[in-house]
């Protein structure tokens, strides 16, 4: 069966600028309020010039140099985007992939030494921890079970058209900020991002599944050229 998802809010913190281009994301990234004790996952800040905004937004190592994140989180940005790690160092990223559909990107990251994170399966019922930084650059980590993996409709970033992917409807508290938190089960190992809340419950949320991040996981571990990050979302 497969389910269609309705009641979602995107969970990226944007803060809109004023009249005036917006500074470039180095000049205003803040730093993790506390080293977390994940340095593989990442705070990012992206400046999207076109409709005056900057997004904060998580995202994790899963391959040398290479940081996943959300779509959202970065479309229409158009300088390097600043990614900080659990030590307060900024790296300036590119966007390599970039997949309006699926609600995935991957930067590349030089000079960004964290270890890479492995991807697993996840089943109905397993329990995780999603790590990531909430608006303000404040790190959290939160508890919570996958109710179930499911195929499910909705639409792309754009609200241009739907698409069918793989989700994990997940019993957690998710707030702005959070889009990109890896959800971490078993051993460390990434068992699906979060990607959007349920409007309608607070403690409810969807994530992508790991079978779902395969595709564009791949694609990002030897790109290497800049990719067009489209439009502001």
């Amino acid at each position: 069966m497969i389910e269609k998802l309705l009641a979602l809010a995107v969970l990226a913190a944007v803060t809109a600028c004023g009249q005036e281009p917006p500074p470039t994301a180095q000049a205003v990234a803040p730093s993790p309020a506390a080293a977390p004790s994940h340095p593989n996952v990442v705070m990012l800040l992206a400046t999207a010039a076109g409709c005056k905004k900057r997004t904060e937004g998580t995202g994790f190592v899963y391959a040398p140099e290479r940081v996943m994140t959300v779509a959202h989180a970065v479309a229409g940005s158009t300088a390097p985007i600043t990614v900080t790690g659990s030590d307060g160092r900024h790296h300036e990223g590119t966007v390599v992939v970039f997949d309006p559909d699926r609600d995935v990107a991957v930067l590349r990251v030089p000079g960004l030494t964290a270890r890479p994170l492995r991807f697993a399966p996840a089943d109905d019922g397993d329990d995780f921890t999603f790590a990531g930084y909430q608006k303000g650059g404040h790190f959290t980590e939160r508890p919570g079970r996958v109710d179930r993996v499911t195929p499910a409709v909705s639409n792309d970033i754009y609200h241009k058209h739907e698409v069918e992917r793989e989700v994990l409807v997940v019993l957690a508290k998710v707030e702005p900020g959070l889009a990109g938190a890896p959800m971490l089960g078993s051993g460390g190992m990434v068992t699906g991002m979060v990607y959007a809340a349920d409007t309608g419950n607070p403690v409810k949320g969807y994530a992508l599944s790991a079978k779902e991040l395969g595709r564009p996981a791949e694609q990002g571990r030897t790109a290497t050229e800049p990719v067009s990050t489209q439009e502001c979302d």
